[in-house]
């Protein structure tokens, strides 16, 4: 069976980032869209008791930070999240944690990331048992804030599908509508934790140059009238074009500017004198544009001149006749004296009306085609697939170019805030979360029985719309051997979570093998991927296979109860998949990123930087 190459699977994991960032922590205060709740096959059918998925997530918590301090944290979110006990226990157990994570080391990956998770999770719980306790709230709400907490702090942190995430966004609807006090202390945290930006960019002002560059040079004669004299002769100018980032808290701004240099070699005639000269004139225009996040506006641009003309040597038709010929050029000379500043003047707005209009019409032709292909190429395609962004923020600084948007699918949520990241000094910083991916692999519709050439078709064509390019993730050397079939769940087919260093991708799949006309049940997947930058490389690390690998771990039925012979075929299938589409444990993929940009020499970028860790994988390329 041939599967995807290790670079397809690295595809996968960043797709959403084609689709779209101090101020990368802004969020939206705004109404969340109600999902569009699915009929028919219970999603949630099968699943876990409660208890059990809590005593799962808070094993995977604790275990982060290990030792005796992980197992106290383990028991006490049992007690956080188990609603049998009082209100009173509950909120002690979660003061105790909050003191906890206080005194975990941030300075350590790994505990910074516990930390972090903790707190969400502390925070929102804490806050809808104090509101139900201090409410006296009746069953009702009490059923609702509790299966809130459960899906959000525990279903959706540990598996981010739709089905915990709908229970969420319900319940989120019913306390705004039915129980607005205790709506007034849990609402915020949720948008705050769960409905946040999942996509930021920061691009630095010297990368914001290099994209917007352009050098040229013009040349072409002179053919004026200033002041009563024809001038006539050469000139040539040198444009360069930068960015100059501003700060605005609103929206993202910065000036396009334009330094220009115009050397001219020009003999001025007004009868009796002709006046030679070379003129080095230097001019800056600045157009101010404006970005929201989904497309650019724009202000006049202005221009500054400064008018730099040199006599190099003065003739008159006096010059043959000795006793006039001196008093004649004297004569010129002091004229073109007294009328410099005026004919510098007028040499300055001449040069101002001939480049200004022309820029101008320039740049708006290209901010009217920018604007085009976000909205008509780029969101559209995304509308299509009911994956666009639904929320914009922008700023920038005196340095730096920051945009944040928000993508999640009608019945799933977002993010939290990002870890925080210095920003890149001449680079470009991207954390993307992963409900972005998440969104993105809902928009593929992958579902049902697919081929493996299905499958990689589809995520092919998803590229290739995205990226306006063609797009091939299989080698065109080898044939796709299509003997075995997915059979996906029709829920959550594909879900991806961002670990510690890791990329885990779960799958919910059974198989077909058509040449042994045999079907396997729908199993859950766990398959992590490691990614980290070494050495100047991009470096894969592929799920052990061995016997002690990740492997031997049982994987989860869907649906029914699993037999011994099913679970064995099913890691067996899934043992092979993997072997095929990892050759080796390790493998190096070049860091090294070329963006072709129009008209001019392409951009070139490294990674420097790949940080994977709570939902979050944060990439700097300079």
């Amino acid at each position: 069976m041939k599967t995807p190459s290790a670079s397809a699977v690295l595809a996968l994991v960043f797709v959403a980032a084609v689709t779209c960032h101090d101020g990368l922590l802004a969020f939206q205060e705004q109404d969340v869209p109600n999902a569009d709740t699915p009929k028919g096959v219970n999603p949630l059918a099968g699943e876990d008791p409660p208890a059990t998925r809590v005593a799962k997530g808070a094993a995977r918590v604790g275990a982060m930070v290990g030792d005796e301090t992980g197992v106290k944290i383990t028991a006490l979110l049992r007690q956080l999240f188990d609603s049998t006990l009082s209100d009173d226990v509950r909120l002690d157990a979660g003061a105790q944690l909050s003191q906890i994570s206080g005194a975990l080391d941030a300075s350590e990956p790994i505990l910074h990331s516990a930390q972090r998770q903790l707190d969400r999770r502390v925070r929102l719980a804490t806050a809808g048992i104090q509101a139900l306790k201090d409410g006296e709230s009746g069953d009702d709400a009490r059923k609702l804030v509790n299966d809130l907490l459960l899906r959000a702090c525990v279903d959706y942190e540990n598996g981010s599908r739709d089905a915990h995430a709908e229970v969420v966004r319900v319940n989120y609807e019913l306390l705004k509508q039915q129980h607005p006090a205790i709506f007034a202390k849990v609402g915020p945290i949720v948008l705050e934790d769960y409905y946040n930006y999942n996509l930021h960019f920061v691009l630095s002002e010297p990368l914001l140059s290099r994209i917007v560059s352009d050098y040229r040079t013009e040349s072409g004669p002179v053919a004026d009238c200033i002041l009563g004299a024809w001038v006539t002769g050469k000139q040539v100018t040198d444009t360069m074009v930068r960015a100059d980032v501003k700060p605005s808290p609103g929206t993202a701004r910065f000036d396009l500017v334009v330094d220009g240099r115009t050397k001219t070699n020009t003999q001025a005639r007004k009868s009796p004198a002709t006046i030679y000269s070379n003129g080095n004139h230097s001019f800056t225009i600045r157009k101010p544009l404006l970005f929201d996040g989904s497309g650019f506006s724009t202000e006049d641009a202005n221009m500054e001149v400064d008018v730099d003309n040199r006599t190099v040597r003065v003739s008159t038709d006096y010059d043959r006749i000795p006793i006039f010929s001196g008093i004649a050029r004297g004569v010129a000379r002091k004229e073109v004296r007294r009328k410099q500043y005026q004919a510098d003047g007028i040499a300055a707005r001449k040069l101002a009306d001939r480049a200004l209009p022309k820029f101008e019409e320039e740049a708006n032709d290209q901010l009217v085609k920018a604007n085009g292909s976000i909205q008509d190429n780029i969101l559209q395609n995304l509308r299509d697939r009911g994956i666009a962004p639904t929320a914009y923020s922008a700023r920038s600084s005196e340095t730096h170019f920051a945009v944040s948007s928000r993508t999640m699918s009608p019945r799933n949520l977002a993010a939290s805030r990002p870890p925080s990241n210095p920003a890149p000094r001449k680079g470009v910083a991207i954390q993307l979360h992963e409900s972005t991916i998440n969104a993105a692999i809902d928009g593929l519709g992958i579902a049902g029985e697919m081929t493996v050439a299905e499958v990689l078709g589809t995520i092919e064509t998803a590229l290739k719309d995205l990226l306006d390019r063609e797009v091939s993730l299989r080698d065109p050397d080898e044939v796709i051997d299509d003997k075995t079939d997915f059979d996906f769940s029709e829920f959550d087919p594909i879900r991806v979570r961002f670990d510690e260093g890791q990329v885990v991708f779960i799958l919910r799949t059974g198989f077909y093998q058509k040449d042994k006309n045999r079907r396997v049940p729908r199993y859950i997947f766990e398959i992590p991927l490691g990614i980290e930058v070494r050495d100047g490389s991009l470096v894969l690390t592929a799920p052990r296979t061995d016997p002690r690998g990740i492997l031997s771990l049982r994987p989860r039925a869907i649906e029914g109860k699993a037999s011994l012979k099913s679970v064995a075929q099913a890691r067996g299938i899934a043992k092979e998949l993997l072997d095929k589409t990892f050759k080796q444990q390790s493998t190096e993929l070049d860091s090294n990123i070329e963006l072709e940009l129009k008209n001019r020499e392409n951009l070139k970028l490294q990674i420097t930087k790949l940080e994977i860790t709570d939902g979050w994988v944060t990439l700097i390329m300079e």
